[in-house]
Formats: C-alpha cells, sequence, structure tokens
C-alpha cells in the first residue's frame, strides 16, 4: 500500500510585487510622520494622506519599490479625506433640512388637530329685516 504524498500549495506574490523592508532606515521620518499623524488623528488614516504619500514616493525614489503614479496606488480625489467630509456634511444639512421639515409637518398637523377639537362658537342667525 504506497501513501500519496500531500499536494504543495503554490503561494502567489502579492498584485505589486514584493515589498522589501527598509534595511537603512531610508523613510524612517516619513513613516514616523505618518504613524504621529495616525495616532494624533485616532486611527483615521485618510486624515493622513500626504504623509502615505510622502512615505511611498520615499520608497519608490530609494528603490524600495516599483515607480507608480500615486492615482495608480488608490490616492484618487475621490477616496480623499476632504472629499468624505464634504460629503458627510452635505448628507448633515439634508438630514436636517428633513428634520426641520418634519417638525413643521407635525406642529401644523397638531395645530389643525387642536383647532379641530375647539368647540365651534354656534353661528348667530342673521337679523331679520
Amino acid at each position: 500500500m504506497s501513501a500519496t504524498p500531500p499536494k504543495k500549495q503554490s503561494l502567489k506574490a502579492p498584485d505589486k510585487g514584493v515589498f522589501p523592508l527598509d534595511h537603512f532606515h531610508e523613510c524612517d521620518k516619513e513613516a514616523e510622520m505618518y504613524n504621529n499623524c495616525v495616532v494624533k488623528h485616532q486611527l483615521m488614516p485618510k486624515r493622513c494622506r500626504q504623509y502615505q504619500i510622502d512615505y511611498l514616493q520615499c520608497r519608490m525614489k530609494s528603490g524600495l519599490m516599483e515607480k507608480e503614479e500615486i492615482e495608480k496606488l488608490g490616492f484618487t480625489k475621490e477616496v480623499s479625506w476632504e472629499t468624505e467630509d464634504a460629503e458627510k456634511k452635505e448628507l448633515w444639512g439634508q438630514i436636517q433640512n428633513l428634520k426641520s421639515r418634519a417638525f413643521r409637518n407635525a406642529q401644523a398637523q397638531a395645530d389643525f388637530e387642536k383647532k379641530k377639537s375647539q368647540p365651534q362658537e354656534p353661528t348667530k342667525p342673521a337679523p331679520a329685516e
């Protein structure tokens, strides 16, 4: 009886290739500035986009990664913090408008119901001539 050997799993490299370590600490300053920014902004990396870009550009300049356009690495205007913040503010304004409209409608409905429930004064007959 012969046992079949286990199949070897093939590993696939990342799409953008390897990401070698910075053995000579060429981009430590950029990495530290990015990490400080992320801590300052309570782990919200979109607020630290420029530091991310600076770090990646340092790696490209130092030959630690292939030169690539920043937009192709996902840094487009549509996914920026400023764009996201503007969208949130616009959405917040829309919500506030809906809430105030709903409040005015509810107030008008309450006024109508109040007026409807008040006893009507009997109409006086017109004087006879």
